[in-house]
């Protein structure tokens, strides 16, 4: 009995002697913890059975004895990156992990294979990011897409949200060709659920849908019907998805900037998020562009992408593409506009289609933000912290204590320079530290 007392006092000894065993400091570094506040030079994060344990100066954040210790000095730490638009498949898995992308709010896709797909990472079967997910997008019979759940009365629309809580998604998606009866009947039914709602509008302006308590809006879509003068003739266009998606993109260069503005302030104050995704709206203007987007990708890949058949579905023209390249800035405005009056702004790509590859395209978008009017880090909270804010997860998108140890280290200073993104060392995913190479 002596000897199993001695024995364990001795093991309590030892473990007080290390109290950082199993646990990984990265010290030096210059850390950014997407909270807003600033960066810290020689900060210490400390990690711990996947999670952040600590993480501060080196003044204030010990080093516990025993640490396993990562000198990344001169580097920079920033979160995980959130792309608040996807629409996820198994093969773009390795492509968002390598681009730094650690969560995504996937935003529509085949119910049966999204949540497997989500369910197979939470179990670690599979390795991915984080995934949120809407499911099948609600869409109006007949539907415009062989993945949309199509709702024909406000009763059916009740059910199709309620079906989503018991698959336990993250949010509903509607799409644009939603009338609004059904659309007063989601929202009732998704505010009892307590399942926040997103949508690809169309039919619905959106000014209208946001008062009616949407979460976000997707693609700057209803921003065009809400602002323009014939308003009536562009949501009847939503009768048929590709009339409706071109007349959106054509119509942001009739818009002028009193209306962008006037549109910009009633929607900050519903408190809507906006995911832009100009990365999505630019690409259509490089839908002839051939193969120099999908380097790399193997031909099943490149088939799914499959830019010309895109473009054919999507009847956009060179009428089409003179349009969206004299509405774009107009874009820009708004988002820039949007942000000044206090709009929340989550960044999302919009990835795969058209031709835009994962997390790079994130990369991008963070890149037209900026052109568009934000700072470096204005543009970095988008992808982080507003990101997290809108899917309501607070251990995601920061560096503090509690949070999951998603972070990236960069080679050079983001703050300075947007494009300096792209320098990835090392992501740390879930507490675990993988170079670019191993993720491909």
């Amino acid at each position: 009995m002596r000897r199993l007392v001695f024995l364990s006092l001795t093991t309590l000894g030892l473990m007080s002697c290390n109290p950082g065993e199993g646990k990984i400091a990265y010290v030096g570094a210059n850390l950014w913890d997407g909270t807003g506040a600033r960066a810290i030079s020689n900060a210490v994060i400390i990690v711990a059975d996947g999670r952040i344990e600590a993480a501060g100066s080196a003044e204030m954040v010990p080093v516990p004895r025993g640490a396993t210790i990562e000198q990344v000095d001169g580097k920079w730490i920033i979160p995980g990156l959130i792309d608040a638009h996807g629409h996820t498949k198994r093969w773009m898995l390795s492509h968002f992990l390598r681009h730094g992308v650690t969560s995504v709010r996937d935003a529509g896709g085949d119910a049966d294979s999204i949540y497997a797909l989500r369910d197979a990472i939470a179990s670690g079967s599979i390795l991915g990011p984080r995934l949120y997910v809407a499911g099948a997008p609600v869409n109006a019979t007949p539907t415009s897409s062989a993945i949309d759940e199509g709702v024909r009365t406000p009763v059916e629309a009740r059910r199709a949200v309620g079906n989503r809580r018991l698959r336990n998604a993250s949010l509903v998606m509607l799409s644009p060709r939603i009338h609004e009866d059904v659309y007063r009947a989601i929202m009732d039914e998704a505010s009892a659920l307590n399942l926040p709602v997103a949508a690809h509008l169309g039919r619905l302006d959106a000014v209208i849908a946001a008062q009616g308590g949407l979460r976000s809006i997707e693609h700057l879509s209803g921003i065009v019907e809400a602002s323009s003068a014939n308003s009536s003739v562009l949501r009847n266009a939503h009768d048929d998805f590709t009339n409706g998606w071109v007349s959106f993109l054509s119509g942001w260069a009739a818009l002028d900037s009193t209306r962008l503005e006037n549109t910009a302030r009633r929607l900050v104050a519903t408190e809507v998020t906006i995911v832009p995704t100009l990365v999505h709206q630019q690409a259509y203007e490089r839908l002839r562009d051939g193969s120099s987007r999908v380097l790399g990708l193997t031909p099943e890949i490149v088939n799914d992408l499959n830019p010309p058949n895109h473009f054919r579905q999507s009847s956009i023209t060179t009428a089409v593409i003179r349009e969206l390249r004299r509405g774009f800035p107009r874009q820009q405005l708004f988002v820039r506009r949007f942000k000044a009056n206090g709009g929340f702004v989550a960044a999302g790509s919009g990835t795969p289609s058209p031709y835009l590859l994962p997390g790079k395209s994130l990369h991008d978008e963070l890149a037209l933000l900026v052109a568009a009017g934000f700072t470096p880090e204005e543009a970095l909270l988008a992808a982080t912290m507003e990101g997290a804010r809108l899917l309501q997860a607070d251990s995601i998108g920061v560096i503090q204590s509690g949070a999951v140890a998603d972070f990236l280290i960069l080679d050079q200073n983001p703050l300075s320079d947007i494009a300096n993104i792209a320098t990835i060392n090392r992501v740390v995913f879930k507490g675990i530290a993988y170079s670019p190479n191993d993720l491909r």
